[in-house]
């Protein structure tokens, strides 16, 4: 079935994908997978933050959205995410709020850092049955296009050590590793879903 990227819009139901481009460090950081997919849900339809329908495009096919990008220049990153806590807090019952801190000091180790001046893709996901289809491969040229067309030096983003078939991805995209950020520790390592980072750039 053929599919088209466009730019997101607030109504599209795009929170679940973006629960799936990090189940794990999401479940972690929200207290369980349901109460970090209800926080997605809740804070899409939000503006100016990392996981909002304005940094977002999506791949639509048959009227269903298929895949998600959510990609911003990295200058804007802390800010962003900054909104995206501030936004947690206020949707979070007070006995969860000192987990939640502890979990983002747990991470703070292997948290991104991408070079300034890039297009930052924080979040890439594919349904399941479209994948292996072209939509995430469409998705990463539609980076390089908002990259471009914003005059930023190229594209970078993270995953997993262990996730092999996005690496695989990335590299025949014409990215190029940058470094390894793994995780210090078995709490760490619980806390982001993995045993840590690895950061890939595509310069223009």
């Amino acid at each position: 079935m053929p599919f088209v990227v466009r730019a997101a819009r607030p109504d599209d139901p795009a929170d679940g994908l973006l629960f799936a481009s990090a189940a794990p460090y999401y479940a972690a950081y929200a207290g369980g997978a349901d109460r970090a997919r209800q926080l997605l849900r809740v804070l899409y339809p939000r503006a100016r933050h990392t996981a909002s329908w304005d940094v977002c495009r999506v791949a639509e096919a048959g009227g269903r959205v298929v895949g998600v990008l959510a990609a911003f220049p990295s200058d804007t990153g802390d800010e962003l995410a900054r909104r995206f806590v501030r936004l947690t807090l206020a949707h979070s019952l007070p006995w969860r709020i000192p987990a939640l801190f502890r979990h983002l000091r747990a991470t703070a180790a292997v948290s991104p850092h991408p070079p300034r001046g890039m297009l930052y893709v924080d979040a890439l996901a594919t349904d399941p049955a479209h994948r292996r289809r072209g939509v995430a491969r469409a998705l990463l040229a539609e980076a390089d296009r908002m990259a471009a067309d914003a005059g930023l030096d190229g594209v970078a983003l993270d995953t997993g050590i262990e996730n092999r078939p996005a690496r695989v991805l990335y590299e025949r995209a014409g990215f190029v590793t940058r470094g390894l950020r793994p995780a210090p520790d078995a709490r760490t390592a619980r806390a982001v879903g993995g045993s840590g980072f690895v950061g890939y750039v595509k310069p223009r």
